[in-house]
């Protein structure tokens, strides 16, 4: 995996001259895999076009839907999208792609650098308009990221501060991008998946093999915890699946810091 660029100290002065000469010289110090590009729409919270036509999806982050197909705006998406285009609508950004570089609909993953030298992606978890998500390779900036939203929830600001995106028990998880809670109630230890099921309703799968590689302790430390989990669940009549490969989408309430626990 390249390093990450190194992040720069903010300051407005010699930041943005340095970020602009990067842009007229179409180079980066700061790793060869990095590169600048104009803006040319802004689609909304997390999702920009560039001028090449290439979908840039902001890798880290989710933010609140806008409205599709029978489905109404989700509370300040509208407003993510918006501080999306004042931050960077019309305008050159310097792009680092994650090391797992595509979703499963083409777009490009990636990282947008600020001139201060951090990212567009702390700039819209510091508002509240965005949660952290990470789908393993991609937790660069994780420690940046997910400071900026304990920072976020504690001011209770943008969706930290609306009962729409409060923590659901398992049981009322409904489809789509959510934070859910409740207590472990069954463990099941496949030879290629693990089973989390929380409440009898909600069902965290975990790759066997991810779990090796990345969590820090063992399954079945799992066993009759209360856990929170955030990510995108697949809802069911008698039971919701939710997918994860990393262990800050699970939060176990009584030892983790407390982000989604009630």
């Amino acid at each position: 995996m390249n390093p990450r660029p190194t992040r720069r100290r903010r300051g407005r002065g010699r930041g943005a001259f340095f970020f602009f000469l990067i842009a007229a010289l179409g180079a980066s110090p700061a790793s060869a895999t990095t590169r600048v590009e104009t803006i040319s729409r802004v689609v909304d919270g997390d999702t920009v076009v560039l001028e090449s036509g290439e979908i840039i999806r902001l890798a880290g982050i989710n933010t609140p839907e806008l409205a599709k197909k029978d489905q109404p705006d989700q509370p300040l998406a509208v407003e993510a999208r918006d501080a999306l285009v004042d931050l960077i609508g019309g305008r050159s950004i310097q792009i680092y792609n994650a090391p797992g570089h595509k979703d499963r609909y083409g777009r490009t993953l990636a990282y947008l650098l600020m001139p201060e030298g951090d990212t567009v992606q702390e700039r819209l978890v510091r508002m509240g308009l965005a949660s952290v998500v990470v789908i393993a390779p991609n937790d660069l900036y994780l420690a940046e990221l997910s400071q900026a939203e304990d920072d976020a929830r504690s001011r209770r600001i943008g969706i930290w501060g609306l009962s729409y995106y409060d923590t659901k028990a398992a049981q009322d998880t409904t489809g789509g991008y959510q934070f859910a809670s409740g207590q472990v109630s069954r463990l099941d230890l496949k030879q290629d998946w693990f089973s989390v099921t929380i409440a009898e309703r909600l069902v965290i799968l975990i790759k066997r093999v991810d779990w090796q590689d990345r969590f820090p302790y063992s399954v079945l430390d799992l066993d009759q915890a209360r856990v929170a989990v955030r990510g995108w669940v697949s809802a069911k009549k008698n039971r919701s699946t939710v997918v994860v490969n990393h262990p800050f989408m699970i939060e176990r309430c009584d030892i983790d810091p407390r982000r989604l626990c009630p």
